[in-house]
């Protein structure tokens, strides 16, 4: 569960569940770790990844990012494709000529 709100509300709408696992915002992990105590009515364990905090940059930091923003961050072989496209448009050109098409290299497998 994402936890980007500072109250309860966004607890108040979940259904009783044996397990709930918090991915706190940037510079809201200490905060969620307090408030692990607001779970126990509705779930049997509450526990919390402090994972973010680990891995990022002091921007990132800054900014209180939150594990859909990383997720986004993902580039995509469209994305990656498109980068190169706006590096070197020729190769918009050659995909063209060629009928050249993106396919996902795990369906080749």
């Amino acid at each position: 569960m994402a936890c980007h709100r500072r109250d309860a509300r966004v607890l108040q709408q979940r259904s009783h569940t044996d397990i709930a696992r918090l991915f706190p915002d940037l510079k809201a992990t200490e905060e969620w770790k307090q408030r692990l105590p607001m779970l126990e009515p509705i779930c049997r364990r509450a526990t919390y990844s402090d994972m973010l905090e680990r891995i990022v940059t002091g921007a990132q930091r800054e900014a209180g990012l939150d594990i859909a923003d990383f997720l986004l961050m993902e580039d995509t072989p469209q994305m990656i494709l498109q980068q190169m496209i706006e590096r070197n448009p020729v190769l918009q050109s050659l995909i063209d000529v060629l009928g050249l098409e993106l396919v996902d290299a795990g369906r080749l497998e």
